[in-house]
């Protein structure tokens, strides 16, 4: 099935901040195998329209972090170059570009399209008419309707047509999935022979894409196994054939999960507890000595079984304030324990589609008396879509499908601050875990307290001392940028390259106030030959003009 989205045409503007960059809104379907944007660029036809060269800015989840101007951005920032192309309007008056992207992911996809630098220069308003150029962006998705579903632990035979046309299945991942392994067991052609095919596993994210790619021949197994897969996602799979074009491929695939135990601390049954020690034994009750024996009892059952997860949740509330400000509160206090048996994992949701247009700001603060040995080090993941669940053997924060973010902090270094510029719509997760040296057993008894603060703001900071906050619009969604003053630059308004000092700044006030006094000998000619009525109009315009 084939559909078509459109959008309504935007004025291009020249680029200072991000608010000259027009930014359109696309949400792709499930199932979709390929997506075509159709970018359309025209300019006026007078003379003062020159030759032009416009960018153009494509990610999914979230609009693109974009830096035409080559800023700086604020410490501890995480930034990726966007993907982007170049669009020219030379001697045509339009120019019409395509862009294919196979295997999308589903969900929603920004482009942001602005016209080269500003010159900065100050003109006259209806001495000059500035050219226009416009740009619309319409989008085309191919979606299957009867994509074959791929059950956990069932083999399932399908056949490749042909080369040209590719076998799409589609598998879905559970929550609390800590690992997938895909097997392609046999692979025969129309012909009895051993084949050759290419198996894709996941969906296109622009900037960056994690597909994993097999290429499977002959008759032996064929697997891939894949660490911390997306939950409660649908995961789409390609097999294409490398093979003749006339001939078909007869494949058998499996997909198998190893399933993560989670254990948790409940707040509410500490809450209850509370109650029940406020209130006192019921009657019936073993009293405050077998309530002592009960209790030692669950600490030692539940330092038994600690072992057994493969992490530990800690329950978090999300506390909408405003547009694209969200706070998120630990039930438990702000103190999170952390230790080598499992990772602590904490749930950050920004999938209600309107707060990617923030900055998700990820804190983290050691207490410094409760890490037991003294070159301890926790480390910590934020990753989107599934938590990264081996600290320890995955340093990088990567998932299978998402290059996570990396934090630490120790007693040398006991605060860390991680910035996600305009973070993609999805189910966020902090991991940490406690590290030691090797060789020091001792180190499995060791447990940290960490402070986590976690909040996404409109702009970081809001936009210091010297910018401002502007909440941006189009069509119902909402972003924010920092239009920065006084020659400072950057995302958040930290860059003082060009930056004006204080005493030029005041120069030029008194340059631009201090000019009217030039009107002071008009004033005196006039009033000094009765000239009253133009006497008091050099006399208004003095005070009021700028």
């Amino acid at each position: 099935v084939s559909e078509y989205f459109s959008q309504s045409a935007q004025k291009l503007s020249f680029y200072s901040w991000y608010g000259n960059a027009k930014l359109f809104h696309f949400h792709v379907p499930e199932d979709t195998v390929l997506l075509r944007w159709l970018l359309q660029a025209s300019r006026g036809k007078g003379p003062e329209c020159t030759n032009m060269d416009i960018t153009v800015h494509f990610r999914y989840g979230a609009p693109p972090v974009i830096n035409p101007l080559g800023t700086r951005f604020p410490a501890n920032a995480t930034v990726r170059p966007s993907y982007n192309i170049s669009i020219t309007l030379s001697s045509a008056v339009q120019n019409t570009t395509f862009v294919n992207v196979t295997t999308p992911a589903a969900g929603a996809w920004f482009i942001a399209a602005h016209l080269p630098e500003a010159a900065g220069r100050i003109e006259v308003k209806g001495f000059s008419t500035p050219c226009p150029y416009m740009f619309q962006a319409d989008m085309f998705v191919l979606r299957l309707t009867d994509m074959p579903v791929l059950e956990p632990g069932v083999a399932m035979p399908q056949t490749v047509v042909s080369p040209a046309k590719p076998l799409h299945v589609k598998v879905f991942v559970p929550k609390h999935a800590a690992g997938m392994r895909f097997e392609l067991r046999s692979c025969v052609t129309s012909e009895q022979k051993a084949c050759a095919v290419r198996v894709v596993l996941g969906s296109i994210t622009l900037p960056q894409s994690f597909q994993r790619i097999i290429t499977c021949t002959g008759n032996v197994n064929c697997s891939l196994a894949l660490d911390s897969p997306p939950w409660e996602k649908w995961l789409q799979i390609m097999v294409e054939s490398l093979g003749a074009a006339n001939a078909s491929v007869s494949v058998e695939m499996l997909a198998s999960f190893t399933a993560c135990r989670p254990g948790s601390t409940s707040s509410f049954l500490n809450f209850s507890s509370l109650n029940q020690s406020q209130t006192g034994p019921r009657p019936g009750s073993t009293g405050a000595a077998g309530s002592s024996a009960l209790t030692t009892r669950e600490a030692l059952r539940n330092a038994s079984n600690q072992r057994s997860f493969c992490l530990q949740n800690q329950p978090v509330v999300r506390e909408d304030l405003d547009v694209v400000s969200v706070r998120y509160r630990l039930l438990n206090g702000p103190s999170v324990p952390v230790n080598t048996l499992s990772p602590t994992v904490l749930l950050l949701s920004l999938n209600t589609g309107m707060d990617s247009g923030g900055s998700l700001v990820v804190s983290l603060l050691l207490n410094k008396t409760s890490v037991g040995l003294a070159n301890a080090t926790v480390v910590a993941c934020v990753s989107a879509a599934s938590p990264v669940l081996s600290l320890n053997a995955t340093q990088n924060c990567s998932t299978a499908f998402f290059q996570g973010y990396p934090l630490s902090v120790s007693t040398s270094s006991v605060e860390a601050t991680l910035i996600v510029l305009y973070p993609q719509t999805d189910d966020w997760f902090l991991s940490l875990e406690l590290l030691c040296p090797k060789g020091q057993g001792e180190c499995n008894a060791a447990e940290a307290k960490v402070t986590v603060f976690a909040y996404l703001t409109p702009c970081f900071n809001d936009c210091g001392p010297y910018g401002q906050c502007s909440l941006l619009r189009r069509h119902g969604y909402l972003y924010a940028g920092c239009s920065c003053k006084a020659g400072w630059g950057g995302w958040s308004c930290t860059d003082d390259t060009k930056a004006q000092s204080v005493a030029v700044q005041n120069l030029a006030t008194l340059l631009l106030t201090l000019s009217n006094l030039m009107f002071l000998p008009a004033i005196a000619v006039a009033v000094y030959r009765y000239y009253l009525v133009e006497a008091s109009v050099y006399t208004y315009t003095m005070f009021f003009s700028t």
